[in-house]
């Protein structure tokens, strides 16, 4: 008996060194290992990814964060061990740069990261034609991006052909590579061609605005072209691929439009918060694609939009989805960003229209009463007219509170939010002043103190209520909407010229709206921030509305930085900016003199 209990012990023994040493050869056989090195000081960290990779958006950074990290040594190196068990694509991910990687199991992989990226190591055939491949398309990009118009201006069979012509050749340049390689897996041959297959369907989607941007007509679109558009919808395993990822964020965006799908539809005020959740709700695909579809869209609303904007649809979101964890992740994010409307000493409904409660996010300077006779510091949010919230003026409207005044961020309506045109925003604006003034007492405000300010689209609604006496509700009508001074940054001031957005938007009353032609005596004093790098707001414009202001006397000062983005993400620029608005508001008597 004993001897046999000594048996079945060392069998036991035995069996567990075998499935240990079968697990440990396993890991050995599954590790990859990812070294490179860095020529800049500039990063301290780098990532590699599998994970899916996040939908950009024009108005902010889409960082990727996906993956796993690892510090860059002072030399610049770095290392990269993970485990995996098959043929798999990866992504090196360094700021605003990515290399995408095709990772076999016991690879080790060397990736240089310089002006010129080179890869060693396994499979440095295939990797480094990845680059190759890129270059190739981003080549074929900046042909059709060159003869874009010309293209766009032919009809629908003739597009065809002209796109599937630049394809061809794509495809060409891939076969004459892998024509002198032998045993290339299947799953990397289907990679290199989706790159090329959805760079084009991308440009396609775009066929029928484009065609009506450039001939003002509608195009003749077959039947089918839109059933075409969606073939090839449902490839999860592209979804960390970049072309792939525009290609269907193209695809929600047309197919949100509804019946305007067929002609221009980004330059009509259209609602984009509810009507891309249910184009995405009821899509023909997976719910795997579905799923990463919407977790981006609430992610996009969460950085574009106030919490109160996007709760209809996280309530209907917890209805409908089956994903639990999912649900959870943005209720989290919702529950960030509805916190941050705690920061204000006070949020107050300043206006109710069409059913519709706008708020305006109050700061006091401490120790404030109600029946102090405090300057004002009125701010207006950016956002293209179309998107942005009062939250990301809480910044400044504490700055400035701090420095003895009353400063409100407030909210007015949008075109993604509410479909309406840019004059509705305008009145909003407008209304924000008047009611203001008639809250004075009870604000503790000096009515003739009130300083009308914003970024980008919310500087051009400041400068509007001084400038265009147009486009007044009928709300606190008995008091004036015009502010005692404007102080601008990055601010549009001609919105007569461009591609007919402007028009578009404004339901053909750009003239109306455009501070540049509005231009007139007698308007309180400005101060004006831009920048010569402004590709949304010219700096040209500026100039061109600097002049007519001085023609028509008017008190302007202003201030152009260098080298400097419409988003002043230069910090020097940013702080040197605050310095001057300070200095502009002690010598008007707004603030006290401070020190900096």
């Amino acid at each position: 008996m004993v001897k046999k209990r000594i048996i079945q012990a060392l069998v036991l023994v035995l069996i567990v060194f075998v499935l240990g040493c079968d697990k440990s050869t396993k890991t050995k056989e599954s590790r990859v290992i990812v070294t490179g090195n860095v020529n800049s000081s500039h990063y301290k960290e780098i990532r590699l990814s599998n994970k899916p990779i996040p939908i950009e958006n024009e108005w902010s950074v889409a960082n990727d964060t996906s993956g796993i990290a690892t510090t860059i040594d002072k030399e610049g190196n770095f290392r990269f061990e993970i485990e995996v068990d098959k043929s798999s694509f990866h992504r090196i991910i360094l700021g605003d740069k990515t290399v995408q990687l095709y990772l076999n199991p016991n690879d080790s992989i060397s990736v240089t990261l310089d002006s010129v990226i080179g890869i060693k190591g396994s499979n440095a055939h295939l990797n480094n034609y990845f680059l190759n491949q890129k270059e190739e398309l981003d080549k074929s990009e900046r042909y059709l991006h060159k003869n874009l118009a010309k293209i766009y201006a032919l009809d629908e069979i003739r597009f065809s052909n002209q796109l599937d012509s630049l394809k061809e050749s794509n495809i060409t340049h891939y076969r004459t590579f892998i024509g002198g390689f032998e045993n290339v897996s299947p799953e990397f041959e289907e990679r290199c061609m989706a790159s090329i297959h959805y760079l084009y369907k991308y440009y396609q989607l775009l066929y029928p605005s484009g065609y009506e941007i450039i001939t003002s007509k509608k195009a003749h679109l077959s039947t089918s072209y839109f059933d075409k558009m969606s073939e090839g919808l449902d490839k999860f395993q592209f979804l960390n691929n970049k072309k792939y990822i525009a290609y269907l964020d193209k695809y929600v965006e047309v197919m949100s439009a509804g019946d305007l799908k067929e002609g221009r539809y980004d330059n009509l005020p259209t609602e984009k918060i509810r009507t891309r959740y249910n184009t995405i709700k009821n899509l023909s695909t997976s719910n795997e694609i579905k799923d990463y579809l919407l977790e981006q869209h609430f992610k996009i609303c969460n950085i574009n939009y106030s919490s109160k904007n996007w709760k209809g649809i996280l309530n209907d979101f917890e209805k409908y989805s089956k994903n639990e964890k999912l649900i959870s992740k943005i209720k989290k994010q919702y529950q960030k960003s509805n916190d941050l409307r705690k920061e204000p000493n006070e949020i107050i409904t300043y206006k109710v229209v069409d059913g519709i409660e706008l708020d305006a996010h109050i700061f006091y300077p401490k120790e404030h009463q109600k029946g102090n006779n405090t300057p004002a510091y009125l701010y207006f949010h950016g956002g293209g007219w179309s998107l942005g919230m009062a939250e990301s003026g809480y910044s400044i409207c504490k700055r400035m509170s701090e420095k003895g005044m009353v400063a409100i961020s407030f909210e007015y309506r949008l075109i993604e939010v509410y479909g309406n045109d840019i004059q509705k925003s305008l009145e909003d604006a407008k209304s924000a002043i008047r009611w203001v003034r008639s809250q004075a007492s009870v604000l503790g405000v000096n009515s003739d103190k009130i300083v009308a300010t914003g970024f980008s689209a919310g500087a051009h609604l400041a400068a509007s209520t001084a400038i265009i006496d147009d486009f007044v509700s009928k709300d606190n009508k008995d008091y004036s909407s015009k502010p005692n001074l404007v102080i601008t940054q990055s601010s549009s001031y001609d919105l007569t010229k461009g591609d007919g957005w402007f028009d578009g938007v404004s339901r053909g009353q750009a003239m109306s709206i455009s501070l540049l032609q509005n231009v007139k005596t007698g308007l309180p004093p400005f101060l004006s921030f831009h920048t010569t790098e402004d590709y949304l707001a010219p700096v040209y414009e500026f100039f061109q509305f600097k002049a007519a202001m001085k023609a028509h006397k008017n008190d302007f000062q202003s201030q152009v930085f260098e080298g400097v983005g419409h988003f002043f993400r230069n910090k020097d620029a940013l702080e040197k900016m605050h310095i001057l608005r300070d200095e502009y508001l002690v010598a008007r008597g707004y603030i006290a003199e401070v020190t900096h």
